[in-house]
């Protein structure tokens, strides 16, 4: 082999070497480049979803809204019943079930406070100079024959 072959060989290696540390270093200042727009943008979504996450989320619910309509009206223009609320249904039943038992289970206690009360009404000593209409002398004596009411 002759020393320009080898010569050229150093040289073709020097530069592949001097190419391939280039190379690495572009690759890792990328590298931090790329994490570095990364975080901004990641910054960027999170304040974007921040302010903008209550419209989103209407968005979404509207949208949910419009599939729900219009798979409605596809079941009703294809004939199909639409499905009893058979959970509405049970929740309405139970809670009758629940006020009911209330009211039975406090209606006793409830009548017997009104009838207490009346009967303390009743044994309330009447107060002077009230009078009811069976005491008066002039509902006692009639003159015209007929009993006093």
């Amino acid at each position: 082999m002759s020393s320009q072959w080898k010569r050229g060989r150093r040289r073709a290696e020097s530069v592949a070497e001097d190419a391939w540390e280039h190379l690495r270093a572009a690759v890792g200042s990328a590298s931090g480049t790329a994490r570095s727009v990364g975080g901004t943008v990641k910054d960027l979504a999170d304040e974007a979803s921040s302010r903008y996450g209550a419209a989103s989320e209407r968005v979404g619910s509207a949208a949910d809204e419009a599939w729900r309509r219009a798979n409605l009206a596809l079941d009703a223009l294809s004939g199909r019943r639409p499905r009893k609320p058979w959970g509405w249904i049970a929740l309405a039943v139970l809670g009758g079930i629940a006020v009911g038992w209330a009211a039975a289970a406090t209606a006793p206690k409830a009548i017997q406070a009104a009838t207490d009360r009346f009967i303390e009404d009743e044994e309330a000593p009447i107060p002077t100079g009230m009078t009811t209409s069976y005491d008066t002398p002039a509902a006692q004596s009639r003159t015209d024959g007929y009993p006093a009411v």
